[in-house]
């Protein structure tokens, strides 16, 4: 067939095709000329390593659903409807299930953890408001509180309604440990869409990571988490098979944590904890982890110093301790560790603020690679001789 009769037949195909054939999600504005048979969501996330939220894709609507947002938690479901399209019957799903049209707008954020997707996602400008920014890091959004364009609106059950109603926020992100004392129960009653991060609650670093997936389904930005998280993960990888290079007999011992007098107890992650991934993706041997547990056990300190005495390296993670002088003013017996013997003691304070507030815990959720290369280069220095430590500082003498 000649050229020039198959013109006419690949127009009319075009024609008859589905616009999600050749469109990408809509991330600004309302659809103006509803089909049904379009997909309007051609940009779709697979899940990979989440376990906590799934997503189920129709052709104008998509169910975000969220599991064990804490302890006992029913499953929450969340309708999300593109903008200009008729949402689906609300008798289709389960009682509870929230509706909200997409791309959303403005949000408020009721955890620090929340904020790196917003940035990574270039979201920022619809942040409304923050339970508080005394232990945010995130610099741009320190600065819009400070001068008003961000608001505060406190904590938990005791969260400010009537302020949060004058936002008028499309949706708040909130979290859950206890219904009784939590915000979302008290932000439902009031008709404010609600929507669970459960991210804390994913024992995989990646897993964590992903949840910035999670914000992006709220703003069509599926195309755009994809690929941040494949850049995210690659790198993780990268590290974990430099790691991985390391024989098991040369694996150093690990010691996580210190003795807390307020609980008089020494916490120790198990080994299918988050942390004992990234020590056991360090190439590390966590010390007095449990085997298969995905919780942390209290010790005595009795037992923690006969088992860690002799720590090849101690990660303290403890908060307002950043020499060698103020760890043995908490107890002079961590003298007798060898690896504050040896100066090889590391706190993950590196980027804290003078309030406390760790941007361990805030840039390190969507970002484990940066975590793991910080470990890779502190258990194994000849793997990474010219690491920039982001999240971590070896303890000084004074």
């Amino acid at each position: 067939m000649k050229a020039s009769r198959l013109v006419p037949i690949i127009i009319a195909l075009l024609v008859l095709m589905p616009a999600s054939a050749r469109d990408s999600n809509l991330t600004e504005g309302c659809v103006t000329d509803y089909a049904a048979d379009v997909d309007y969501f051609p940009d779709k996330v697979e899940i990979i390593e989440a376990a906590t939220f799934s997503i189920d894709y129709f052709d104008n609507y998509k169910v975000l659903r969220v599991s064990d947002a804490f302890d006992g938690a029913p499953s929450f479901e969340y309708v999300l409807v593109q903008c200009g399209t008729p949402p689906p019957h609300a008798s289709d799903f389960a009682e509870g299930a929230q509706f909200i049209d997409v791309p959303a707008g403005d949000l408020i954020t009721l955890s620090t953890t929340q904020l790196p997707a917003l940035s990574q996602l270039g979201l920022l400008h619809h942040l409304v408001g923050v339970d508080s920014a005394f232990y945010i890091s995130t610099p741009e959004v320190i600065a819009a509180v400070a001068d008003g364009r961000i608001a505060e609106i406190g904590f938990g059950a005791g969260i400010n309604i009537e302020q949060v109603l004058n936002l008028e926020p499309d949706l708040v992100m909130s979290y859950g440990f206890n219904p009784a004392t939590d915000a979302h129960p008290v932000l439902l009653e009031a008709g404010v869409f609600t929507a669970l991060d459960a991210s804390w609650r994913e024992l995989s670093p990646l897993g964590r990571a992903e949840w910035l997936k999670f914000t992006a389904l709220f703003y069509n930005l599926e195309a755009e988490a994809s690929a941040l998280y494949d850049e995210i993960a690659e790198a993780y990888e990268a590290a974990q098979a430099l790691a991985a290079t390391v024989p098991a007999a040369d694996r150093p011992d690990v010691l996580i944590n210190s003795f807390l007098d307020y609980a008089d107890a020494w916490f120790i992650p198990g080994a299918d904890t988050y942390v004992g991934q990234l020590i056991r993706d360090a190439g590390g041997n966590m010390l007095l982890a449990e085997e298969g547990s995905a919780a942390s056990q209290g010790f005595s300190f009795e037992v923690v110093y006969e088992g860690g005495l002799d720590a090849d390296v101690w990660l303290i993670e403890t908060f307002g301790v950043s020499s060698m002088t103020g760890l043995l003013a908490l107890d002079e017996r961590f003298g007798d560790f060898a690896a504050v013997e040896r100066g090889d003691v590391w706190n993950n304070n590196r980027d804290e603020n003078a309030n406390g507030g760790n941007n361990y815990y805030e840039w390190g959720v969507t970002n484990p690679h940066q975590i793991l290369q910080d470990l890779v280069a502190i258990l194994h220095p000849e793997l990474l001789p010219e690491h920039e430590f982001v999240f971590y500082q070896r303890m000084s003498g004074e």
